[in-house]
């Protein structure tokens, strides 16, 4: 079973994209069970350490886009696993962290700008 999870999630770029974003959306929920059993300051901590996480899942995102800013020459499906950086949004949103709040959204937008320069790039060679 777990090979087939594996295979499934891909290789290389997309595994670290796809394992990035579920593993940022399925830790809420451990997140919620252990909040409630702590006190505020412990909760605070906690909170911290997450939006720490978060932080660095979005400098991930960040890092795989730039090593791979041309969508022509990304591997198959990278440019769809990207975009799909936007789900960092929810976490963003349950933790109050601003960053991720600003950021996810303005990643996908950025993974689209790349599709736009590209195809105007490309339009301006063949002219």
């Amino acid at each position: 079973m777990a090979g087939s999870v594996r295979e499934q999630l891909g290789t290389g770029a997309n595994f670290r994209v796809r394992a990035t974003i579920i593993g940022a959306l399925v830790s809420i929920v451990p997140l919620i069970g252990v909040a409630l059993l702590l006190p505020d300051s412990g909760r605070d901590i906690l909170f911290w350490i997450y939006r720490i996480m978060l932080a660095g899942c979005l400098v991930n995102l960040l890092w795989i886009l730039i090593k791979n800013p041309v969508p022509s020459a990304r591997p198959p499906l990278l440019t769809r696993d990207l975009a799909m950086g936007w789900a960092l949004l929810l976490p963003s949103l349950f933790t109050s962290f601003w960053p991720g709040i600003i950021g996810a959204p303005l990643f996908t937008v950025l993974v689209g700008a790349t599709s736009v320069a590209e195809r105007v790039r490309n339009r301006s060679a063949a002219s």
